[in-house]
């Protein structure tokens, strides 16, 4: 049986911080599609699993290119990751150092793996919040 590795990683709206808790190798790469898709080419899925907090649009590149190689990946409520890091009594708050926490949060909670997105409801889901921005800015 193949050992889970879980990497974790931190996103922003400009880069991703990855941490890889078997070789203990940070990585930062560009939010963009193609340093994403190079990237996610070196996983393994039958052993990686990639573990990071939702953060809306920022991380749907990331979900697609894990969905469409195969690699199973998590996302979290950035509440709880938040919570569980206090825990762990980690006061420092950095993009690499959060790529860590999310890695030893994957090892401790061993999340599922989520289902692959699917294009038409996250256009809906798009959709459904322009209207709302609609809605709000007639409203007043």
């Amino acid at each position: 049986m193949i050992a889970q590795n879980y990497v974790g990683c931190d996103i922003s709206k400009q880069w991703l911080d990855f941490f890889d808790e078997t070789s203990g190798r940070l990585r930062r790469i560009d939010n963009q599609a193609d340093a994403i898709a190079a990237y996610v080419a070196g996983l393994d899925p039958s052993r990686d699993f990639v573990v990071m907090e939702a953060t809306g649009v920022h991380d749907r590149l990331l979900r697609h290119a894990l969905a469409k190689a195969g690699v199973p990946f998590s996302r979290h409520n950035p509440a709880h990751t938040h919570h569980y890091a206090k825990s762990t009594r980690r006061r420092a708050k950095t993009d690499p150092l959060d790529a860590r926490m999310l890695s030893d949060y994957g090892r401790r909670y061993q999340p599922e793996a989520e289902p692959a997105p699917r294009e038409e409801g996250e256009r809906l889901q798009s959709l459904a919040g322009h209207r709302d921005q609609l809605v709000a800015m007639r409203a007043t």
